[in-house]
Formats: structure tokens, sequence, C-alpha cells
């Protein structure tokens, strides 16, 4: 039984830190991918490890999809747009280069969360600007 190498631990930790997994959900996915044997990612062997990664890089790439489309349903609220066009995807693209300096399809993962809670935002003072125009 060989165990883990070096560089897969960096990795699975970095994933881990990525995904926000606390103490409890490591162990789970440690036991989950041992099929019970160890919660140590220590005792883990390659394969094991190696399953543990596609894991977490597949539920990453999941949440990166659907934070993608968050924002993407976020502009079309601030722009108030039905049909999606490229100018529009050019307008969010323009937007996010200059706050993140770099397009939505080419954003980090750790881009996106942050991408997704401005857009949040710029939706909210776009909708607080919308209700002033109203009321006044």
């Amino acid at each position: 039984m060989t165990l883990r190498t070096l560089s897969q631990n960096s990795r699975f930790h970095t994933l881990l830190t990525q995904r926000k997994f606390d103490a409890y959900e490591k162990r789970e996915l440690v036991l989950a991918c041992t099929n019970g044997r160890t919660d140590s990612s220590k005792l883990m062997t390659v394969d094991e490890m190696a399953a543990a990664i596609k894991h977490l890089e597949d539920d990453q790439m999941t949440s990166i999809k659907k934070m993608r489309a968050k924002i993407i349903n976020i502009a079309k609220d601030i722009f108030s747009v039905t049909d999606w066009e490229q100018k529009d995807y050019d307008a969010l693209n323009t937007f996010l280069v200059k706050k993140f300096r770099a397009p939505l399809h080419k954003l980090s993962y750790n881009q996106l969360v942050d991408a997704t809670t401005a857009m949040e935002k710029w939706r909210e003072s776009a909708q607080n600007k919308m209700i002033e125009k109203l009321f006044n």
C-alpha cells in the first residue's frame, strides 16, 4: 500500500480550503474515499487520494458553472435584458476585467466567489437607484 504523495496532499488541502470544508466535512470525505478504513488523510493511499481530489475538482467545476450562470443572471437583471446578446456579455466582461482583471470565463474559483458578491451589490445598487427615480 503506497501512501498519498506530498503533491497530492498539497492539492487536496488547497481544494479543501477553497471549498471551505471544515474538519468534520474533511473527515467525512476521507471516510467515504477510503470506504471507512480511516478518517485521516495522512493514511490515504495514492489511489484513495486521487479519488478524493477528483471528487473535489468535479464538485468545484460544478460550483464554477453555477457561479458563472448566477453572474450572468444577475447581469440580466442589472441590464434589464431577457435575450442575452454579445453586447451584454461584453459589458459584463468590461466590468469583470476592471474589477478582477479577467473576463468571466477566465476567473478562478476564488475570483468567481468575489465576483458573485460584487455583482449582487451592483444589482442592489441599480435597484435602489431605480426605486429612487420612481419616488423622486
